[in-house]
């Protein structure tokens, strides 16, 4: 069964150093210029799971941690990272020819770090740790979120 803790439902743009390239799908484009948009409007909008790994109980949600309230977004600190590590992790086998794992953890560091995370580079070290059975694993990503 799928674990989602956020759903957007506004678009968000982000400016990405990962530059050059460029990717667009129903959910997401990333420009030549590094622009990446997330298309919160599409349908009922975009949800993930936060920070990954997480299993709900009942009511209760056990996995990665999310981080305090950011006083100036409102969300998360962790919010904004993953949602872009999500949805670049989420649709890999479409996008490793253009985008590198590496490169989309590195972003999920930046913005961490952007949002005062202090524990930032504890996740990063996780991501790319245990990232890699996730990325370009569409299989494994779709038996994880409870998909046909």
């Amino acid at each position: 069964m799928a674990v989602y803790v956020y759903c957007i439902k506004e678009n968000y743009h982000y400016e990405s150093s990962i530059t050059g390239r460029s990717f667009e799908n129903e959910w997401v484009r990333l420009s030549p210029d590094g622009m990446i948009l997330v298309k919160g409007t599409n349908k009922r909008g975009y949800s993930w799971d936060g920070c990954s790994p997480k299993w709900k109980w009942k009511e209760m949600y056990f996995g990665t941690p999310e981080a305090v309230i950011n006083n100036t977004t409102l969300q998360s600190r962790t919010y904004y990272a993953s949602l872009i590590h999500d949805l670049f992790y989420q649709f890999s086998k479409d996008v490793e020819n253009v985008v590198t794992r590496k490169e989309v953890d590195w972003e999920f560091y930046r913005i961490l770090k952007r949002d005062g995370f202090k524990m930032a580079r504890l996740y990063l070290w996780g991501v790319r740790f245990a990232g890699g059975i996730w990325w370009g694993n569409p299989k494994f990503i779709n038996r994880l979120l409870g998909r046909p």
